[in-house]
């Protein structure tokens, strides 16, 4: 029986990775559609701007999707901006399900670990239970965006699944993101030997490939609890000191180019944080993929782009 899954945000960098996931397996019985605002040309593909509700809607109604996967969303900090693009366009896709009787459709909500923010020094390996207290106006969307998917299950038995990834590494992630600026600044050294220029590395985070991030997408989808959360990540951490000394010696880069800049850290950052993922791992999940093996896979993807 053909499965129809719908991907919100496919020209991202968890929609393409999602998307290319799929196009791997070659399923015959899984019919993928995308949605992105992107205006380009591909089969399936609806260029559409989310937050107009009667535009969704009538690709609700016109697909009957048994899946949703909502990797759209923003990423600005700028709190109408944010709000508009992880809070309102993630109840436009609920109410559409709700108008069009999808009451079989199975929806993920992609989360983060913002949501937790602030935390207590001794508390640095979180559960989903952890009192939220973003410090990011990005963060607060993303609470707001859990507790609106919390209330649609309670009030309509929307059979919504809610993740919270921790930090993702793999190329093509946003520049905004400490994996994202290093990869550029270290494509620009091997172009022009620029100074690679980083901010604090003290901090201590939870790497997770982001091969192994979409399995787990795809495990909470198909074995979760609907209205749950799950954080998703190593349950271990690496000081971002460690881990750069990791990118330049794969990439085979002098120490010498390394220039640390404390104007591009935050008062606001936190200092180590990582992932409890005891409950993605009861479904069947584990990840498999080395942070050493990560950056090999994106110094080949950079080498041949």
């Amino acid at each position: 029986m053909e499965k129809k899954i719908l991907i919100l945000g496919s020209e991202g960098f968890i929609g393409k990775s999602f998307v290319n996931y799929y196009d791997r397996l070659d399923d015959s019985n899984i019919k993928l559609f995308l949605i992105d605002i992107i205006p380009i040309k591909k089969n399936h593909y609806f260029n559409v701007d989310l937050t107009d509700f009667e535009k969704i809607n009538k690709i609700l109604q016109k697909i009957k999707p048994d899946e949703i996967y909502n990797f759209s969303g923003s990423f600005t900090n700028s709190f109408s901006t944010d709000y508009q693009n992880n809070v309102l366009v993630t109840k436009n896709i609920f109410d559409s399900i709700l108008a069009n009787n999808l009451d079989k459709c199975k929806i993920l909500i992609n989360g983060s670990a913002a949501e937790y923010g602030l935390i207590q020094k001794e508390d640095f390996i979180i559960n989903e239970d952890y009192p939220l207290n973003p410090i990011s106006f990005y963060g607060l969307s993303k609470v707001y965006q859990t507790y609106l998917a919390k209330t649609y299950f309670l009030r309509e038995n929307i059979n919504v699944y809610i993740t919270r990834p921790f930090n993702i590494i793999g190329n093509g992630i946003s520049s905004n993101l400490f994996i994202g600026r290093l990869i550029n600044e270290i494509i620009m050294n091997l172009k022009e030997n620029r100074k690679i220029i980083v901010g604090n590395l003290d901090q201590e985070r939870d790497y997770i490939d982001i091969e192994d991030l979409i399995k787990a997408y795809e495990k909470i989808i198909q074995n979760g609890v609907p209205g749950e959360i799950y954080n998703i990540g190593s349950r271990s951490s690496i000081k971002i000191h460690d881990l750069l000394m990791k990118f330049i010696e794969i990439f085979e880069i002098d120490k010498n180019y390394i220039e640390i800049n404390k104007n591009l850290s935050s008062k606001f950052d936190i200092p180590k944080i990582i992932a409890d993922n005891n409950k993605l791992k009861e479904l069947g999940w584990t990840n498999k993929i080395s942070l050493e093996n990560s950056i090999r896979k994106i110094k080949n993807s950079v080498l041949t782009n």
